[in-house]
């Protein structure tokens, strides 16, 4: 209270993410709150529902209590100014596994498009020349450069994209699988966007007794605990790592903030390691 009152900021680090239940989102959070309490550093800890208005609301918010920085994993679309009025307060933002619209701040990323071009280029490498893209959440930054990294691969081997988005629950990747096992371009091999569509894929799969990877390969971009016992390949990211080279980044810019003449804002960008395990063997009836 005595340092809001002087106006000098408070030794909280400000962490907003889209959904605190997706593990992905909750690793990373463990690890910014660890990274914090061992720099003497409290995290105030929101999630934004995905929602970009209630993000910048946080943010507005986190900021009249004068945090020392703020780590985001945004949801916005296009630019704000009230963000980029936060960002000319001199208060240190660094966004990660995103960037910010519009915004020329610290971003540590993700090779999605890369991960994404290696999955399907795995497929094709099988012999699978009718290869399904399926997931949701195409308006995010990191699920386009995966779609984009997929559909680049699979044009540039002169094949046409199957691609099937806003499937989210499990009843409605059921209806696409049901749809696809009986049209004419039956998909041999899936690409799933995320680690949840995965695991509704391999459970449909089952309950249609379709054996993988003899009737039908999957890659999954995400990595997960139960990927390894499913013997499912995927595209693997750190969250851990994401968010500790964020907060590293982050620390840097609150100590830098002492008057001194700006810095560049840093792009740092993480592989995708693609985890090679028994769900892509080659498909004999592959045809175009």
């Amino acid at each position: 209270a005595a340092r809001l009152l002087k106006g000098r900021r408070a030794k909280i680090i400000g962490l907003i993410v889209p959904d605190l239940s997706d593990a992905f989102f909750a690793s990373c959070a463990h690890t910014v709150q660890h990274i914090a309490r061992a720099h003497g550093y409290m995290t105030l800890v929101v999630a934004s529902e995905r929602d970009a208005e209630l993000e910048v609301e946080q943010a507005e918010l986190m900021a009249k209590r004068m945090i020392s920085g703020l780590l985001l994993v945004s949801s916005i679309k296009e630019s704000d100014e009230r963000l980029q009025r936060l960002q000319d307060s001199d208060l240190p933002i660094v966004a990660f596994d995103r960037p910010l619209p519009g915004l020329n701040t610290d971003a540590v990323l993700v090779e999605n498009r890369a991960g994404a071009e290696a999955a399907t280029q795995h497929l094709l490498k099988h012999g699978h020349q009718r290869i399904a893209c399926v997931g949701y959440d195409e308006d995010v930054y990191t699920v386009r450069e995966r779609i984009e990294g997929y559909r680049y691969t699979v044009q540039n081997a002169r094949f046409k994209p199957q691609i099937a988005l806003g499937i989210k629950t499990r009843e409605e990747v059921q209806a696409w699988l049901d749809e696809a096992l009986a049209s004419k371009t039956r998909p041999t091999a899936i690409f799933s966007l995320n680690h949840r569509t995965s695991a509704f894929l391999l459970q449909a799969l089952a309950e249609r007794n379709i054996q993988i990877p003899e009737e039908m390969a999957i890659i999954g971009f995400d990595d997960f605990d139960l990927a390894s016992v499913l013997k499912l390949t995927t595209v693997a990211q750190s969250p851990v790592e994401l968010a500790r080279r964020s907060m590293q980044l982050l620390l840097e810019r609150i100590r830098g903030h002492k008057g001194d003449t700006p810095q560049e804002s840093a792009k740092i960008l993480l592989p995708a390691r693609l985890i090679i395990r028994g769900s892509c063997g080659g498909h004999t009836s592959a045809s175009s």
